[in-house]
């Protein structure tokens, strides 16, 4: 008997440690979709869709914030069980499991201008066309689509300064610039740091560029089943209002992926 309750619980174990997802992400201020708000609450897009999925499978969550190459390491260990807000990469792809049915959101670049240009400055197609006419550009070093990665190796003139986002704002509020390249939810990240930024600065309309895809990576050392049991209710869980109602709540109606893009 005692053999059988030594062997039995050896078996229970893995599910036991199932029950509690540990989840890593960066420690950083990634609004909409992964913050700690004005009480102190750590919230986003992906965090209550992380909470929401743990919960309709009965298990416990835990968030574990650390500077992103720390993230990446307990992700590769096992230390964690998933990293959120990662895209794929061969290396990546080595110690983590990207199912489609886990894609968090599609980042979707776009096009600045200010918003007293915005009679003179209009978006149509080709974007080649776009960038020889009008002074563009990029911050070094982010990632843009995959459009503009393109036309910055065909040598396009898009300057790169070596600035952050909120800098390249205030660039383009100065003229140096007539529009600049951010993702969809750049703008959100800059309002602490430039005062007035929503009345000086538009999105141009009708430039809107897919870039890349933003899973819940799930570590090759959790639990046997973990990464496609969260998938799996993740999925019944997109069927359901309270999707709906958790993508108006962080503006995400735009970077949600579609349908076709779980696929």
């Amino acid at each position: 008997m005692k053999w059988f309750l030594v062997a039995f619980c050896c078996w229970l174990a893995p599910w036991c440690q199932a029950r509690t997802l540990l989840v890593g992400m960066e420690e950083a201020n990634n609004s909409p979709f992964e913050y700690i708000d004005e009480t102190a609450h750590l919230t986003g897009f992906h965090v209550e869709i992380m909470r929401a999925v743990a919960g309709r499978l009965s298990w416990d969550i835990e968030f574990r914030r650390h500077p992103w190459k720390r993230a990446m390491k307990e992700l590769e260990e096992g230390g964690v069980h998933a990293v959120t807000f990662v895209a794929i990469s061969p290396e990546r792809q080595k110690f983590a499991d990207f199912l489609p049915d886990n894609l968090l959101h599609v980042s979707r670049t776009t096009l600045y201008i200010r918003r007293d240009r915005s009679d003179e400055i209009r978006y149509e197609p080709p974007l080649e066309q776009f960038i020889w006419r009008w002074r563009t550009a990029a911050a070094s070093g982010y990632y843009m689509s995959d459009q503009v990665i393109d036309l910055l190796r065909r040598k396009a003139p898009i300057e790169q300064p070596t600035v952050n986002q909120s800098q390249l704002f205030i660039m383009l509020i100065s003229n140096r610039f007539d529009a600049i390249f951010g993702a969809t939810s750049a703008i959100e990240r800059a309002r602490a740091e430039i005062a007035g930024l929503d009345e000086q600065v538009q999105r141009l309309d009708g430039a809107l560029f897919p870039g890349k895809r933003m899973y819940a990576a799930f570590s090759r050392k959790a639990p046997d089943g973990m990464a496609e049991e969260f998938a799996e209710a993740y999925r019944l869980y997109r069927m359901d209002n309270a999707y709906e109602e958790l993508k108006k709540r962080f503006g995400m109606e735009e970077l949600a992926p579609s349908p076709t893009e779980f696929q």
